[in-house]
């Protein structure tokens, strides 16, 4: 006879081994992607003479996501990774840093550009400062989408493409 206890050892067991056999599956294609991900910041860095950014992130998340994977399948820990827990957070970068954009940066033998006259000067008689618009609150674009203010709405209704049909 079996006790309630060993019936539902065997339930969490074979529960996990199902949760392993899916991670196994993710694991597959997992590593092909890690090892794409490597071949791409390689030829990233002989390109630009250091690494991408964004590859450094997502590689070492998905590195991070591996070794979740891999210490739940050797019952390390009972936490599940994702899409059960959170996706890991990439750490920062402790070897060579990323590549940067270079910013445009003005050069001092460059041209000077030419201003009017008009223009460096300022009428301060012609500046109303008691009527300035003051920012209170930023609303962004979903908050609009959302709102119900028939007046926005109205707007996104007019900009809708009109179809005509000619016979």
């Amino acid at each position: 006879m079996t006790t309630p206890e060993k019936t539902i050892r065997r339930e969490s067991i074979l529960l996990r081994v199902l949760w392993m056999l899916l991670f196994l599956l993710v694991w597959q294609v997992a590593v092909p992607l890690l090892a794409l991900l490597v071949v791409a910041q390689l030829l990233y860095r002989l390109f630009y003479g250091a690494p991408s950014g964004l590859f450094m992130s997502f590689g070492d998340s998905l590195s991070q996501y591996l070794a979740q994977i891999g210490r739940f399948a050797v019952f390390n820990t009972d936490e599940k990774p994702w899409p059960i827990a959170d996706w890991p957070t990439a750490r920062a970068a402790e070897g060579e840093p990323a590549h940067r954009i270079k910013e445009v940066e003005a050069d001092e033998d460059a041209a000077e550009p030419v201003v009017a006259e008009a223009d460096t000067e300022t009428d301060e008689s012609a500046v109303d400062t008691e009527n300035v618009p003051v920012i209170t609150d930023v609303v962004t674009a979903d908050e609009v989408a959302e709102s119900e203010n028939p007046a926005l709405r109205a707007e996104d209704q007019q900009s809708e493409p009109h179809s005509f049909c000619l016979m």
